[in-house]
């Protein structure tokens, strides 16, 4: 689905689909026309670029945060602090996947707006050299808690993959387990890199 719309907006932008469209060299310069990777993310969330913005470096991604440009950089790839409330809303966003898809992202973008959209209320609440670094520390959580929920699920299902059922009453004993608990409140050893974000 996604890839049909991205496929189109190239079509339109490189004049394949019969008009005009803007110029390749626009596109190859590395001007962002919406920032975001899906129909929703792009329409109306008030990240869109001011020629002064682009001109003075200080993009803005598509829900209008400044600071999250990666282009050229990996200083950012680094864990810090971040506060409770977004740890708890990374975990839910796991359990979501879990509970509802079984493992799966799924394909409700309304969800994924809604994710993202408190996501980035949340950097914007940060020093602009930190913003990067927070949605690295989250996205860095996210992959744990769902790694140690998998495998949590295989341990106990054998054959099990991302996307088949789970078994009822499974999930509610893997989310209560200390294991993925300490991932967001912080309160063990065992949490390695991640421990220094409580």
């Amino acid at each position: 689905m996604r890839i049909g719309n991205n496929l189109d907006s190239l079509r339109f932008f490189s004049g394949e689909n019969g008009k005009t469209g803007i110029n390749r060299k626009v596109i190859k310069a590395g001007v962002s026309f919406g920032g975001g990777s899906s129909g929703a993310r792009r329409r109306g969330v008030g990240g869109r670029n001011t020629l002064e913005d682009l001109l003075s470096g200080h993009y803005k991604n598509s829900y209008g945060v400044e600071g999250m440009c990666v282009t050229g950089r990996s200083d950012y790839r680094k864990i810090i602090p971040v506060s409770q409330e977004m740890k708890e809303h990374v975990l839910a966003d796991v359990k979501g996947a879990y509970y509802k898809y079984n493992g799966m992202s799924g394909d409700n973008e309304a969800e994924w707006d809604a994710y993202y959209r408190k996501n980035n209320e949340y950097y914007k609440t940060l020093k602009r050299e930190d913003r990067l670094s927070a949605a690295w520390t989250l996205s860095q959580l996210h992959l744990e808690i769902s790694g140690r929920v998998s495998d949590a699920i295989k341990e106990r299902v054998p054959g099990w993959t991302e996307g088949n059922p789970i078994p009822a009453g499974l999930l509610d004993e893997i989310f209560a387990d200390e294991s993925i608990t300490s991932l967001v409140t912080g309160k063990t050893g065992e949490t390695k890199g991640l421990d220094i974000l409580a």
